[in-house]
């Protein structure tokens, strides 16, 4: 797994409101290419606003675990999750949106289960994501942004109910979405 083994031990050792913040900052900085990239496309307003609903929820530590199986269930649906999509994935939009719909699902899997390993798999599909934009623009920097930015959270993860290092930590990964959406638009203009 390309998770960085200090972060996997981290998780591992924090409360599940933690791990709930980290999941949470990996989608928000996933989610931004989702919208991004299928917010006009035709028969998407549903799936961009089912992702919307989402990520703020995943910053609200009184969800219940129900209702985040309920999203698990309905991104299964999406088709970047269709069996067949994968054999199909050339374009880079595609490519994109699958990583942050996998990121999605695994940070309501991790919700509505509290499984350690579904929120290893939400931070392996944001690298993974990373790892591949960087290899498709001219400056590679997003997979070891990533990378950092994982570990400084593990490593910082605010403690229980300190709303306003969440709401920074909150703000930041968004400022960091809207780099990578940026970047991505660039690449898909070439």
């Amino acid at each position: 797994m390309v998770v960085d083994e200090d972060v996997a031990v981290a998780l591992r050792e924090r409360s599940h409101a933690q791990v709930a913040v980290f999941v949470a900052g990996c989608v928000e900085r996933m989610a931004q290419m989702f919208i991004g990239l299928r917010g006009d496309a035709p028969g998407r307003d549903n799936d961009v606003d089912t992702v919307i609903r989402l990520l703020e929820e995943l910053w609200n530590s009184e969800v219940p675990r129900k209702k985040f199986q309920s999203y698990v269930d309905c991104l299964s649906d999406f088709p970047e999750l269709d069996d067949s999509f994968d054999e199909e994935i050339v374009d880079p939009g595609e490519i994109y949106s699958f990583y942050a719909v996998l990121a999605l699902r695994y940070a309501a899997l991790h919700r509505s289960r509290g499984e350690i390993e579904a929120a290893l798999k939400c931070a392996h599909a944001c690298l993974t994501a990373m790892g591949q934009l960087d290899q498709n623009i001219p400056v590679a920097m997003f997979f070891a942004q990533e990378t950092e930015c994982q570990q400084r959270v593990v490593s910082s993860c605010p403690p229980d109910g300190a709303a306003d290092e969440v709401a920074q930590l909150r703000v930041a990964d968004r400022v960091m979405g809207q780099e990578r959406l940026a970047a991505l638009q660039e690449r898909l203009s070439y």
